[in-house]
């Protein structure tokens, strides 16, 4: 299987070298860029004239504290865009993500979702600030946020402890430099109703304070029965100039979710197979209901030297607070009489988090080069807390009444706490060796402490260290050089570590499992730094899981270890001043190297060995036709099989197929139709257990936006 993999790869590279040989020159006279004296492609400002706002921006901050040439970062990075965001009228991170190379999403339940890449879970970060807990729960509207950046691989040295699999940075919104407005409505299939409103503007004459106001709202069921999801949105942002260099950031955010009835999948027969129902077949209580109250407020001031260093500290404070009352098959379904175990819970959870980063970065200059160095400091603290009732078993209920399971008295009974504490300091340095060259080395030190105990209702007990961990140790080394201007080559070494609160037989705690991942890859800048094409070739290594000990039960041992490998290619941009093209390949492959007994059998069956992802959107300039343009997407999947079983409950390849068509009413306004799934391809979006989470993709349904802008 690597020699097949290593042979694409070569494959590709050259159909990349062929393509911006060609490329390479192709002029439009719509940009104008400056370009840094430190790479031979720094753009430090991007002026775009008489043309859409680009999917494909010149820089990131993900793999660096502060925006860095795509081409001098030596790793996976994709960025969703606000224009795309748009375009494509997506409103929460799992569409946003769901676009993303080398990313899978995982149905969760009917409002949330997992986040998948490079054979883990993707963790979250919000303005470059780690999130402890991602999964499970629902984020804040994309409407808040001006774009996604998604890293693949280990991402330690900003973020600490973490999986492998990367993290997707959501960026938000800041005051608006210039007065507007800006507001979309959105209805479709299923009473799908969505309004958006976005405004602000400098509040003084100087410009010096600056404003920004999102609202957001949606009111939705859905393909299946009876669940009904209500979501509100309300964010609110204010820069100010205290000096020429010095500039004071503050935001505070809101949010409601409540879904009614939601879903998680459906259970299977009791032999395995999926259940023989239609696709709008509801399996859960009417009472049913999941509700969201989040927060969060943050503070973020910048200074900047005459001589080009920054100062950069930013804290964050938020807290989601959640409520769940549910029942839910437990087990498989009779296939004669069409009735399973339900289990009946309630909970009420409140999670914090608290977080400071601060770092002052800056260009040095030695041996004739210009170099860049980073230095800084973060601490966060996450807590949650929750107390619930004793589980409680309903036999024998037909999944087509699930109503006879009574409500539950919320007559809480039992409580737990949290809290994860870590503090880290890093630094990075960006080295010019030559014009060419570039070695980028750095290294986080890490503390990380996780402890918990049992509250009241129940009896109150001690805190009690679960893990911890002092003085972890990340590396970080990249090289980049570059092969022409606008064409780079990079190989790269990352890591990352992720405590255990397992146990040996000796009494002490296993040592951290560490992710760690060799990456290379081309990437390029074409078509007047319009479009971005990059291939990219990764092994990663994931170390020291907690395996059982048989000859100790109860107790495990650091024998796991699991080997990830693929490679992936993008193009994303403006291959013509009408066209927007977004085009991606992933293929990956998972499996065990160390296990008693799973050893070469797959470790994440919830991500297809291949994926291919298109979108693009094509402007007409025929007399007569200017107005208008077209879209459409499609994406395949290799299959999945999840918790399933081979052969008998699996997800085969498939292929999703997107159209949309649209008018530019006047030049503030835009009107457009889309049709999702526009084959009505019937599919599993997630394969689960036979008890729950067997998750049909959503059928054909259609979308009518109307989106203005002042």
């Amino acid at each position: 299987m690597a020699t097949k993999t290593r042979f694409l790869v070569s494959a590709a590279f050259t159909t990349v070298a062929a393509f911006t040989a060609g490329s390479a020159s192709a002029e439009t006279a719509t940009e104008t860029r400056d370009v840094s004296e430190e790479s031979p492609l720094i753009a430090d400002k991007v002026i775009v004239t008489g043309q859409r706002a680009t999917y494909a921006p010149p820089t990131a901050s993900t793999g660096s504290r502060e925006p860095v040439s795509i081409l001098e970062i030596p790793h996976s990075i994709s960025v969703i865009t606000r224009q795309r965001i748009e375009d494509q009228n997506m409103a929460a991170i799992e569409d946003a993500l769901s676009q993303v190379i080398g990313v899978t999403v995982s149905p969760w339940d009917t409002t949330t979702s997992q986040y998948r890449a490079r054979g883990a879970i993707l963790d979250l970060s919000y303005d470059g600030i780690a999130a402890f807990s991602t999964g499970g729960q629902p984020q804040f509207d994309l409407a808040m946020y001006d774009r996604v950046e998604v890293l693949r691989g280990p991402a330690a040295l900003f973020r600490g402890s973490g999986n492998p699999s990367g993290s997707a940075d959501l960026i938000r919104k800041r005051g608006r430099e210039t007065a507007g407005i800006a507001a979309a409505v959105q209805a479709g299939s299923w009473d799908n109703y969505r309004g958006e409103l976005d405004f602000g503007g400098p509040l003084l004459e100087s410009g010096q304070l600056r404003s920004r106001v999102v609202l957001a709202g949606q009111d939705r069921s859905y393909f299946h029965d009876r669940t009904g999801m209500n979501k509100w949105l309300g964010y609110g942002a204010l820069d100010f100039d205290l000096t020429e260099n010095t500039v004071l950031s503050v935001s505070a955010a809101y949010q409601d979710n409540a879904t009614d009835s939601p879903s998680m999948g459906l259970p299977a027969y009791t032999d395995g197979r999926f259940l023989d129902v239609s696709r709008s077949t509801h399996v859960y209580p009417d009472w049913n209901r999941y509700a969201y109250e989040t927060d969060e407020y943050t503070v973020d001031l910048t200074h900047e030297t005459s001589g080009g260093w920054m100062f950069r500290a930013r804290a964050m404070t938020g807290a989601q607070d959640y409520a769940y009352q549910d029942a839910y098959p437990s087990t498989g379904v009779n296939p004669n009489t069409m009735t399973t175990t339900y289990m009946r819970r309630a909970w009420d959870v409140w999670v914090g988090r608290e977080a400071l980063d601060a770092y002052v970065s800056g260009p040095v200059s030695l041996f004739g080069q210009t170099h860049h160095l980073t230095f800084g400091w973060g601490t966060q603290l996450y807590e949650w807390n929750q107390t619930g009732i004793a589980t409680t078993q309903f036999p024998n209920v037909s999944i087509f009444n699930p109503n006879v399971i009574p409500q539950p008295a919320l007559n809480y009974t039992s409580g737990s706490a949290g809290e994860t504490k870590q503090t880290g300091a890093y630094a990075q340095a960006r080295i010019s060796v030559t014009q060419a060259l570039k070695l980028i080395l750095g290294g986080r030190v890490s503390d990380f402490e996780n402890r918990s105990r049992t509250i009241p209702p129940g009896t109150a007990t001690d805190w009690r260290t679960t893990t911890k961990e002092t003085g972890e140790f990340s590396p970080y080394a990249g090289v980049v050089y570059y092969l022409r201007p606008n064409i780079s080559a990079y190989a790269s070494y990352t890591d990352i570590f992720i405590p255990q609160s397992a146990q040996q037989v000796t009494g002490e705690t296993l040592d951290p499992r560490v992710g760690l991942q060799y990456e290379a890859g081309l990437k390029g800048r074409f078509f007047n730094d319009g479009l971005t094409a990059a291939i990219a070739l990764f092994e990663l290594r994931e170390e020291n899981r907690s395996l059982a000990d048989t000859a100790n039960p109860g107790f495990f041992l650091p024998a796991g270890e699991i080997e990830v490998r693929g490679w992936e290619f993008e193009i994303v941009g403006n291959p013509a001043a009408n066209i927007d093209l977004s085009l991606g390949y992933s293929n990956l492959e998972t499996e065990y190297t160390v296990h008693p007994t799973l050893v070469g059998q797959v470790t994440s069956p919830f991500e297809p060995e291949h994926t291919v992802k298109l979108y693009a959107r094509y402007q007409f300039t025929s007399p007569g036709l200017e107005r208008f343009f077209a879209a459409g997407g499609a994406q395949y999947s290799s299959g999945i099989i999840g918790t399933g079983v081979e052969g008998l409950r699996e997800q085969g390849a498939f292929t999703v197929v997107n159209l949309q068509g649209g008018l530019q009413i006047n030049k503030n306004t835009s009107l457009s139709l889309s049709v999702n799934n526009v084959l009505d391809e019937t599919y599993w979006a997630r394969v689960g257990g036979l008890n729950s989470y067997n998750t049909y993709g959503d059928p054909r349904s259609v979308m009518l936006a109307l989106r203005a802008a002042f």
